[in-house]
């Protein structure tokens, strides 16, 4: 299927539309004829977003919305059907990275990524089910990682919420399906964007955007093919997505794999004091 024709005059919801994944997907969906409501808690970023986006006024909208909180993400989405007549697709896309050291992680940076990473994925899917049974369809999209596949260590906090919302997208794929109501999650791998660098607990960490990862735009492009085809798992690039078919076909190996990448990481903190070498 052209994703386009699937899009063609959707209206569809992006969280983290700012920026990364969450802008490309949605100049791509507007490409593809649909109207979409940006939302990102950052106003200032979301505006620039939005004047990028200008020749397309009149289908793009943008909403101020903390995806953490449950009644800015419910006004978002009854505020979209209420206005718009529907709600086709919602992009729970909103997230934020941690990698770290367990020992160094502190039970408010638990709290924030599970409320952000998590929990806004939770909320999303609350407030957008009943639009879509009354409407008779819809497509739900859920942003995990290649982290919520496999295991890398350091970053068990982020790992955590992402297998999370990977676990939770495939149950709902098979219990909503004969509803009309279709589920897809989203693994990337590593994808250039302002995540790598972002201040996540009040400290940047100086991360430069790893030499294989794929132009947002491209990201784009591989999943709305996805979404468009009904796909439930979306992984990417293609040298991830074989990690995660290697990862389950051969356990052995890839504990081997993963034990040699926790000790270059310990290694890397020992010298630096951050992961990212």
């Amino acid at each position: 299927m052209c994703y386009q024709d699937y899009f063609s005059k959707k209206i569809c919801v992006v969280t983290g539309a700012a920026s990364g994944i969450g802008f490309a997907v949605s100049e791509a969906l507007l490409k593809a004829g649909a109207t979409v409501i940006m939302a990102d808690r950052n106003t200032k970023n979301l505006a620039e977003a939005i004047e990028k986006l200008a020749i397309y006024a009149g289908h793009v909208h943008s909403m101020t919305v903390d995806v953490s909180k449950e009644e800015q993400v419910r006004h978002m989405i009854e505020d979209t059907a209420a206005r718009h007549g529907r709600l086709d697709v919602l992009f729970n896309n909103a997230g934020i990275p941690a990698s770290l050291p367990i020992g160094d992680a502190t039970l408010d940076m638990w709290r924030k990524v599970i409320d952000v990473n998590l929990w806004s994925v939770i909320y999303g899917i609350h407030y957008a089910l009943p639009i879509m049974r009354k409407q008779g369809g819809g497509h739900i999209v859920n942003t995990s990682s290649i982290a919520g596949l496999l295991t890398p260590p350091y970053q068990s906090v982020y790992s955590a919420t992402k297998f999370a919302v990977a676990g939770m997208s495939e149950c709902l794929r098979f219990e909503l399906g004969d509803e009309n109501i279709h589920v897809s999650v989203i693994c990337p791998g590593n994808v250039a964007s302002r995540i790598f660098g972002t201040p996540v607990f009040g400290e940047v960490i100086e991360a430069k955007i790893p030499d294989d990862a794929i132009p947002a735009e491209e990201a784009a492009e591989i999943i709305l093919k996805g979404v468009a085809n009904k796909e439930g798992i979306i992984a990417f690039p293609e040298k991830y997505r074989q990690m995660w078919l290697h990862y389950w076909s051969n356990p052995k190996e890839a504990e081997k794999g993963f034990r040699e990448e926790a000790r270059q990481r310990r290694k890397a903190i020992e010298a630096t004091g951050t992961i990212y070498q």
